[in-house]
């Protein structure tokens, strides 16, 4: 039966010590260049007239809010609600 404990023991010892590695290996410092992954998740937004949603960058501005620009999106704005 001890050896049975003594193995356990020592199995779970190792990979407790892997999960610390692979824990070190995953952070990365501040100043660590950016993946393109990161670069590619952009803020969405919701467009007044038409409900698509859209990057916050590709947004026109309205005095309604954020709109996609497109041009039934604009026939609407023109017309009286």
């Amino acid at each position: 039966m001890g050896k049975v404990i003594f193995w356990l023991v020592i199995v779970f010892a190792v990979l407790f010590v892997l999960r610390l590695v692979n824990v070190a290996k995953t952070r990365r410092p501040d100043n660590a260049p950016r993946s393109p992954r990161d670069e590619t998740r952009a803020v969405m937004v919701r467009c007044v007239e038409c409900g698509v949603f859209l990057p916050q960058a590709d947004a026109k501005p309205s005095p309604a809010g954020p709109c996609c620009g497109d041009a039934e999106c604009r026939q609407r704005a023109q017309r009286p609600h």
